[in-house]
């Protein structure tokens, strides 16, 4: 068995850590015990990353270590806990499912966004993008008054929202 790369490791578990944290979150049933439960599973992850194949997508792979420390979890605490293994299972399942969802939603947003006009792509990466901008600063910068940029941001997002339903419904056809 070849030596696992270390330093690819260290870089999927960065990188993929936060989606692995709201995987575990809903299953785990609290912030505090999804952060010991993605401790675990990083560690379990780590002891057997000579067996994971680079040529696999890596998220799903750690996944089910995540599963299997909930399980585990939820089995150390059983006296605090009302989840039996079977509906964590299903928890589990229907995580994945809406993970799902989520990325088509989020692919959707992406090519509807990019078909806006430059003005209002701008207008939301101002908005949304940048730390610490108010609608008032945002107004400022524009030479609008607050109340104009909250009916363009209102009217963009509903383009945004419909854009998105159109194409998740076409999607399904």
């Amino acid at each position: 068995m070849s030596q696992p790369d270390h330093a690819l490791f260290v870089r999927l578990l960065v990188k993929h850590q936060n989606d692995l944290l709201r995987y575990i979150a809903p299953l785990a049933g609290s912030l505090d015990d999804a952060q010991d439960v993605l401790q675990e599973a990083a560690l379990a992850l780590w002891n057997k990353f000579a067996q994971y194949d680079p040529q696999q997508p890596f998220l799903p792979w750690a996944k089910r270590f995540a599963k299997y420390e909930v399980l585990m979890h939820h089995r150390r605490r059983r006296r605090y806990t009302f989840l039996s293994e079977e509906l964590l299972e299903t928890l589990a399942e229907q995580q994945t499912e809406q993970e799902s969802v989520r990325e088509q939603r989020r692919g959707a947003l992406a090519d509807c966004v990019a078909q806006l006009p430059d003005a209002d792509r701008v207008l939301l990466r101002q908005r949304y993008n940048e730390r610490g901008t108010t609608i008032q600063k945002v107004a400022e910068a524009a030479g609008q008054t607050a109340n104009a940029l909250y009916k363009t941001l209102q009217r963009i997002r509903r383009q945004l929202y419909l854009c998105v339903e159109r194409k998740l419904v076409s999607s399904e056809l």
